[in-house]
């Protein structure tokens, strides 16, 4: 169809085969870009974040982490290490994951204790609470 592209969002445990969509908005590291039908080709790097699907009247929100978004004539893949609809987000196990981020930085004289992984750990918490609460 014209004014459309195919879009897949790849994870090491599922896919999400979107099918032919009008629009997509994801983050990258250098700040949200979009993509239309007839994009440049391009490879970017993609940082924890929204996904933003429309497809028709119909918009679908992802919460992301870190990956790579592929970008060809008429695909787009997103290559990431974990995806979430808006409505797959477990509040609970994202505000529990939140807590014990935030305890481990309390804690992070302690030899065992990673900052920054503790750091990456509270962008992703936070990051799955927003999507959630949209």
């Amino acid at each position: 169809m014209a004014g459309q592209f195919h879009l897949e969002i790849i994870t090491p445990t599922k896919v999400y085969d979107e099918g032919m969509v009008d629009y997509l908005r994801a983050t990258g590291v250098d700040g949200a870009f979009g993509v239309m039908a007839g994009h440049t080709e391009a490879m970017m790097a993609l940082a924890v974040g929204e996904i933003k699907v429309v497809k028709g009247s119909q918009t679908k929100i992802f919460a992301a982490t870190e990956g790579f978004a592929e970008i060809t004539k008429d695909l787009v893949q997103l290559l990431v290490e974990s995806a979430e609809s808006q409505d797959e987000i477990d509040l609970k196990r994202a505000q529990e994951a939140l807590d014990r981020a935030r305890g481990h930085l309390a804690h992070k004289g302690e030899p065992e204790e990673d900052e920054d992984r503790a750091m990456r750990a509270i962008a992703r918490s936070l990051n799955r609470l927003r999507i959630a609460g949209k």
